[in-house]
């Protein structure tokens, strides 16, 4: 999906709040004796992690939590997600605000930010809520706005409808140049819009939208927060500033398809294999003895390495227990050169007709788009009596490589447990960073 020339045609921007009270409001807000929003002279070390309301945000709360602690990054709330990240036990960083209407107030209520980004648009009565706060205000690019701020120095942020996308480009003036997105769905996700209660969106009329073959439902405003949000992204691209988007929903399909492009998931693999980097470590074969430990007990003759990369964790597993192992990817130039066990092309979210006693999946399924996740557990188990699984919790380092995000279902431990519940887990551990299944067909 691109964005279209009439867009505006299509989906309309149609403001909540008239042109007269906004640009009263920006014009009482700028008399305060706040400190306007500038430019960073200075790049930013980590990573800005906005977050939003969409339901899949759920999911990332703990990964959100373990990074801000881990002093990766710093947090940004917007409307609702402020409630939904107190809650959770996560003080943002930032609070951003656009809207303009009274009713916003009740997002100040909910919870507590270090610092405050308000826009000159907002009500009056949320300044005088926020007295004591640590507040910036910043104007968004409004028509008018130029003739209220006049020769003072300012930042105009724009960059789209909604406070999603101006929270990229606020955080970006204030120099950080690694953004990752968290709840920026954009579409309804079994009737539901938000992670949380909001009021304000009941009855809201949606329509449906399809990309890549898949359909979303969505409001009219988040379908044109999903389409800007490819001007967004690449005029801060132009600029070298890298945006991620996690989870699932219309915005993060299109995301997906911009990083990739045309490329096809096997091709996306094949370029990362080129790399000599993305070889430097093997998960496969850093598990191979703690799979061989679970497997003790059982009658096996031959194992089969799901998702294989470079064969050097199926190595390890012969040289263990002299097994037959059998290699399964989807990338043909994944294998080290001195791997030579028998090896098979196959796409894991297809029927394989590869057999064996043992399954082997280390580091796999977090690169699994989520709404294929089931499948691919259900492939491996159809080719194997009893399989290990090892995942990865957190987001890739590596993806940088070719531009585009490989770890598609970073969720916590719990949320696997639920994908394995219809199969018998005799053996289940986890770390913050890795999840271990050992599973058997009943």
């Amino acid at each position: 999906m691109i964005l279209p020339s009439n867009l505006d045609d299509m989906i309309p921007a149609s403001c909540n709040t008239g042109d007269a009270e906004i640009l009263a409001n920006m014009r009482l807000a700028s008399d305060l004796p706040l400190s306007w929003l500038r430019m960073s002279e200075d790049t930013c070390s980590g990573t800005a992690m906005i977050v939003g309301g969409g339901p899949s945000v759920r999911a990332f709360l703990p990964t959100i939590k373990a990074r801000q602690q881990a002093g990766e990054g710093v947090v940004v709330a917007m409307n609702g997600s402020l409630g939904m990240l107190t809650q959770a036990g996560i003080t943002p960083d930032f609070f951003v605000m656009l809207d303009a209407r009274k009713d916003n107030l009740d997002f100040l209520a909910r919870g507590k930010a270090d610092h405050y980004l308000i826009a000159s648009q907002c009500h009056p009565d949320c300044f005088i809520a926020l007295a004591g706060s640590d507040v910036t205000l910043w104007h968004p690019n409004y028509k008018g706005v130029q003739d209220i701020v006049g020769d003072r120095e300012c930042v105009l942020i724009g960059g789209g409808t909604t406070v999603g996308l101006q929270s990229m480009s606020l955080m970006f003036a204030k120099g950080y140049r690694s953004i990752d997105l968290y709840g920026f769905d954009s579409s309804y996700i079994d009737r539901v819009g938000h992670a949380y209660s909001q009021p304000m969106n009941v009855g809201e009329r949606t329509n449906d939208y399809v990309v890549n073959g898949k359909t979303f439902t969505a409001a009219s405003w988040m379908a044109r927060q999903a389409m800007e949000f490819q001007t967004t992204v690449s005029q801060l691209a132009e600029a070298d500033c890298v945006v991620s988007v996690h989870g699932f929903g219309l915005l993060p399909e299109i995301a997906r398809n911009m990083a990739l492009g045309a490329m096809t998931e096997a091709q996306k693999y094949a370029a990362m294999w080129d790399h000599p980097a993305y070889r430097g470590h093997s998960p496969g074969e850093d598990a191979a003895a703690h799979f061989v430990s679970l497997c003790a007990g059982h009658s096996i003759s031959r194992a089969i390495d799901f998702g294989c990369g470079t064969g050097r964790g199926g190595k390890a597993i012969h040289a263990l227990t002299g097994w037959d192992v059998c290699l399964v990817d989807f990338a043909p130039n994944c294998l080290d050169e001195d791997v030579s066990f028998p090896f098979v092309t196959a796409d894991l979210s297809q029927p394989m007709t590869v057999q064996g006693d043992v399954g082997y999946c280390t580091d796999v399924l977090e690169h699994i788009p989520p709404e294929q996740v089931a499948r691919v557990i259900e492939n491996v188990m159809s080719c194997v009596g009893m399989a290990f699984f090892q995942i990865s919790l957190v987001p890739d380092s590596m993806g940088a490589l070719i531009g585009a995000p490989l770890h598609l279902s970073v969720f916590p431990a719990s949320w696997w447990a639920q994908k394995f519940a219809g199969y018998g887990i005799p053996h289940f551990s986890h770390t913050d960073t890795e999840a271990r299944f050992f599973v058997v067909n009943h």
